[in-house]
């Protein structure tokens, strides 16, 4: 019996206010089945066009989801993923550069990040329907982990093509993180060296806030729905990001599953950790790293971020009385 069903969007929330000694920008929008927010810092004496900027951004952000979205019919990533042929197909500049970064990152994890589990999300109904499923068999699961790995995809000449003809991509733990580095690039090419950019709780931050000192960036507490703080986190010029077991998943006859599948088994992940947040100098590497660190799990995965250079973590699990326990990175001292 289904009893439950949570989405919880909100990991990551910035805290600004409308003081200080420089006058701040903000304007928010709609973008990638989630929300945008961006803050700007700018001096009193600077005038700026805010409406334009933010139609610059829209735009922006458009073409980001017109590329990467499995929700968008035309999408470039949703015409690839219907085309049953394996035959090279070109692909976007864009669709090539977060391509060849998924890549390295999964190869990096051991496969805990693997974009090609579309088909599997799907059938565990945290697919663009969200259909709630009954509990697949072992022998459907171990079908659609045929379909999936990186091994099944081939680049070359900016042209990408399948070995399996149902093999299909699912940039959804990276693309967010892709399209706030994308914006943030966009506020440098005009000129803007202080500002904080979020797109469905993943962050990137520039310089300084108004009051001239660090961001100051609030993880919310594990499985609230209300953004009650857990911990606090001051950074500048960096990348930060949140996935968590708790902000999307059903439950059916009193067990959970996580929307957060575990490539090498096809089931959703079973284990202590409940949230990881990754600090990184860009958010698309901070966006997937999380999500590979829900898959290894809190030991693991603390292990494998104390071997990665300019990756830092926290790292938060459940224990069975229900208690809240901390894992930090050797770097993390923010």
């Amino acid at each position: 019996m289904l009893t439950q069903v949570k989405i919880i969007p909100l990991l990551l929330f910035v805290f600004t206010l409308n003081c200080g000694k420089n006058q701040p920008i903000q304007f928010s929008g709609e973008t990638m089945g989630t929300t945008y927010q961006i803050t700007i810092i700018i001096n009193s004496n600077n005038k700026v066009d805010a409406i334009q900027l933010q139609k610059k951004v829209d735009s922006l952000l458009t073409q980001v989801n017109n590329i990467f979205s499995t929700y968008i019919e035309n999408s470039e990533l949703t015409q690839f993923n219907d085309n049953l042929s394996t035959i090279p197909i070109k692909i976007s500049p864009e669709f090539s550069e977060l391509y060849e970064k998924a890549v390295s990152i999964s190869l990096s994890s051991d496969g805990s990040f693997d974009f090609t589990v579309l088909p599997l999300v799907k059938l565990w109904g945290f697919g663009p329907d969200f259909n709630i499923p009954q509990i697949p068999s072992h022998k459907i699961i171990q079908e659609k982990l045929n379909y999936s790995g990186i091994d099944k995809l081939e680049f070359e000449n900016d042209s990408l093509s399948k070995k399996n003809h149902h093999t299909q991509i699912d940039f959804s733990a990276i693309a967010k993180g892709w399209g706030v580095d994308q914006a943030a690039l966009l506020l440098d090419d005009l000129g803007f060296e202080n500002y904080m950019v979020e797109i469905g709780g993943e962050i990137m931050v520039s310089g300084l806030n108004n009051f001239n000192s660090k961001w100051t960036i609030g993880v919310s507490e594990p499985e609230y729905i209300a953004a009650e703080l857990y911990a606090a986190i001051h950074i500048t010029d960096a990348a930060v990001a949140t996935s968590g077991s708790y902000n999307n998943y059903f439950t059916l006859e009193n067990i959970d599953y996580s929307h957060i599948i575990d490539p090498k088994t096809g089931y959703p992940i079973q284990h202590d950790l409940v949230s990881a947040t990754i600090v990184a100098s860009d958010c698309a590497t901070a966006d997937a790293i999380a999500t590979a660190v829900m898959v290894k799990g809190f030991d693991e995965g603390l292990r494998w971020i104390n071997n990665l250079s300019n990756v830092e973590c926290l790292l938060v699990k459940k224990t069975d009385t229900g208690e809240y326990l901390t894992g930090k990175s050797s770097g993390f001292n923010y």
